[in-house]
């Protein structure tokens, strides 16, 4: 024991190693800021030190705001780079790299984790709907004064076709011209909202991944405590932003998330590759949620800047369709 005598303290058992161990929750934060940049990227098992530096970037590149930035550029080309290959991985290497993990999975814990699957399924599906129809009409009715009933109606049609498509991107068009047209929002702030809503706007997968990561963590046997959960939380929001809008990719960001986490011991990689097969329908789903998301943003934007054409807004059919009747 080591005694200090001006202040009369005693340190027993003080282990000479110190440092944050696995039950610290603020190992989390601690490992996501790298000491060594190039080591922290050579370790593909720590994806929070890639989030960090990205926002870093980004946030430094937004404060020069210099347009002809050769990193500006050479970043946006590795998007794209890479939007296209996760688009290739997703749509031609993803089918059969989930089928050989669930004929993998049941070939060794047999199919009683499908019973456990389904109560995630029915459980995010449930939430996607309330905050679909219930979440979007408070929002808006809060945010604007606006009646929700209107928005709504009038935004069916392209939640229709966003989960027929499961594709942001593809339901732009729709979604650009149901805003201008039926809800009177002006051309000017639709242009500017909805193209950057389709690539940050992600309230369905940020809630999807959520509730994925959670069932994994728990089928897994990881302990979920409250940093936890705000981490988990945090990384699907962080994740979200960067999820291309493409068809399947939101389960495939997911991984990113349980890396980051930790979770990724053999029943994780299992109850993942069970999330992967039966996630389809609530990808479609939770594509309805984003795109309306950015039809209501757009909505609240143009009525807080006084362009919103009330008349239009309020109007139960709009005009093209008046003069066919």
């Amino acid at each position: 024991a080591y005694k200090a005598n001006l202040f009369s303290v005693a340190i027993n058992k003080v282990s000479g190693a110190g440092g944050a161990t696995s039950s610290n929750p603020l190992l989390i934060i601690i490992k996501a800021i790298p000491q060594n940049i190039i080591a922290g990227l050579s370790n593909n098992g720590n994806v929070l030190v890639a989030v960090f530096l990205g926002i870093s970037v980004g946030l430094v590149l937004n404060t020069m705001n210099d347009e002809n930035s050769v990193v500006k550029k050479g970043i946006l080309e590795l998007n794209k780079i890479s939007q296209i290959f996760l688009t290739f991985i997703i749509n031609k290497f993803a089918p059969i790299a989930i089928f050989s993990l669930l004929m993998r999975t049941f070939a060794i814990y047999g199919i009683g984790y499908l019973q456990i699957a389904s109560i995630y399924f029915v459980l995010t599906a449930i939430t996607l709907i309330v905050f679909l129809i219930l979440g979007y009409s408070f929002i808006i009715w809060i945010s604007t004064g606006l009646n929700p009933i209107h928005f709504m109606k009038k935004i069916s049609n392209v939640a229709m076709f966003a989960f027929s498509t499961s594709s942001s991107a593809a339901s732009l068009p729709l979604n650009t011209k149901t805003t201008i047209e039926k809800l009177g929002v002006d051309e000017t702030t639709t242009s500017f909202v909805l193209p950057m809503g389709m690539t940050v706007n992600m309230n369905g997968t940020a809630i999807m991944q959520v509730l994925a990561t959670l069932f994994i963590a728990g089928v897994a046997g990881y302990e979920i405590t409250v940093f936890n959960l705000a981490t988990i939380s945090l990384l699907a929001l962080l994740a979200s932003i960067g999820t291309p809008a493409a068809p399947g990719s939101g389960a495939i960001i997911l991984f990113t998330i349980l890396t980051g986490m930790g979770y990724s011991n053999e029943i994780a990689v299992s109850a993942y590759a069970i999330i992967l097969g039966i996630n389809r329908p609530l990808e479609m789903l939770l594509t309805s949620l984003n795109v309306v998301g950015d039809s209501a943003i757009a909505v609240y934007v143009s009525k807080s800047e006084g362009k919103l054409d009330h008349d239009t807004y309020h109007s139960l059919e709009n005009k093209e369709e008046k003069i066919k009747i």
